[in-house]
């Protein structure tokens, strides 16, 4: 079973991504920032990760340029509720996989996440 961390600090946002992806078959794992995420990423290898910008403690974009730091080949999908290019590019420029702009439907999130991991029954 694929395993997928969620790092958001938006408690409500984070259990609607950890429901659908569950629900599609995918193992979840949560982290409230950017620096929990870091030492879950580390102590659990996930096989993808969602990623908040705007995060207290630790910033999307600062989690990042750790995991370029180390050559993390890890996906990362970088959510965002601001929708500007600079945000996008800047993120994937730092090795973002793709940029999602929040709202976005379950279906879509599911489906980014078969995308990426090239697998269609979760």
């Amino acid at each position: 079973m694929k395993r997928i961390l969620v790092v958001d600090d938006s408690n409500v946002l984070r259990r609607i991504i950890t429901f659908n992806l569950k629900s599609a078959g995918y193992e979840v794992m949560e982290a409230v920032n950017g620096k929990e995420g870091l030492d879950k990423i580390e102590s659990e290898n996930p096989d993808m990760i969602f990623l908040d910008i705007m995060m207290p403690v630790m910033d999307g974009f600062t989690v990042l340029k750790e995991l370029k730091k180390i050559n993390c080949k890890i996906p990362v999908v970088v959510l965002t509720a601001k929708g500007g290019e600079s945000d996008e590019e800047m993120a994937l420029n730092l090795g973002a996989k793709k940029v999602i702009t929040k709202p976005f439907s379950p279906k879509f999130l599911v489906d980014t996440v078969s995308e990426l991991l090239g697998d269609n029954d979760g």
